[in-house]
């Protein structure tokens, strides 16, 4: 592999249930996990509800702090102090599943992408808009979303805002929390489709949290399989086959793999 973009170093992560003041049992959300991956490879992080590829994904965006180990973006180590240094969010974004929650409702579909160009790339208010709105049409929304609310986007065109938004400060890494789970089969093809034509025509990295295989095998060139907050498995895209794999886990969720294409 090639100077890494992406490290992790045995990370881990405990949460208690319940709240003050009876706190619950520890539950390790995240136990132990290392990875590394080169700039402009696409990783896919795959397994059930509560396996842990979420809490990984904020640990990794430096959304959450972990118990111990340690996480390099470009060879910087995110969490060394007290705080993230902003700087690492010009290099690594976050898509995330429910792009309405995350996208500001009183702000146009123009504003939102406009508004990193102009606090990180610092770019004047009207070159912001100009930049925001050839963002837009990159990904397939262009100008006639451009005056638009969120609540007034379908799924899809809210999931390609938030695409927008994270390619705004040109990062080299964007992490993609379950961002294409909620959206129906075609839709779903068709922001796989966005996110290939982005990854060969700007070498973007991807870092793929989700439950599904068939969409894990068409973005990714590695994937690991996640279950009680342990990586279980790793293989290339290809070889994620019931007859290639090794661990009964990873045999039971391809079992249930339904085909999906693109293009």
């Amino acid at each position: 592999m090639s100077e890494a973009l992406l490290e992790v170093e045995a990370v881990t992560k405990t949460f208690r249930t319940g709240g003050w003041p009876r706190r619950g049992r520890p539950v390790v959300a995240v136990d132990g996990v290392s990875l590394a991956m080169a700039a402009g490879e696409s990783l896919g992080v795959v397994g059930e509800s509560g396996s842990g590829k979420s809490t990984l994904a904020g640990v990794i965006c430096g959304l959450t702090r972990p118990d111990s180990g340690r996480v390099r973006i470009a060879g910087r180590d995110i969490h060394a102090g007290r705080r993230v240094d902003r700087e690492v969010w010009r290099t690594v974004q976050m898509v995330f599943q429910d792009p309405y929650t995350s996208l500001n409702p009183y702000m146009t579909v123009e504003e939102i992408v406009a508004e990193p160009l102009r606090l990180w790339r610092e770019l004047p208010a009207v070159e912001a808009r100009k930049r925001a709105v050839e963002i837009l049409d990159r990904v397939g929304l262009g100008s006639q979303v451009a005056s638009r609310r969120p609540s007034s986007l379908s799924g899809g065109q809210r999931q390609r805002a938030s695409i927008a938004r994270a390619l705004a400060v040109s990062p080299e890494l964007m992490v993609l929390d379950e961002s294409v789970s909620a959206l129906d089969v075609s839709v779903q093809a068709q922001i796989l489709q966005l996110l290939l034509d982005l990854k060969r025509e700007d070498g973007l990295s991807y870092l793929l949290i989700s439950h599904d295989i068939s969409v894990i095998r068409l973005v990714c060139d590695r994937v690991l399989v996640m279950n009680k907050g342990a990586v279980v498995e790793e293989c290339t895209a290809e070889g994620l086959t019931e007859e290639a794999v090794q661990h009964p886990y990873t045999r039971r969720l391809l079992s249930a793999v339904p085909e999906l294409a693109v293009g």
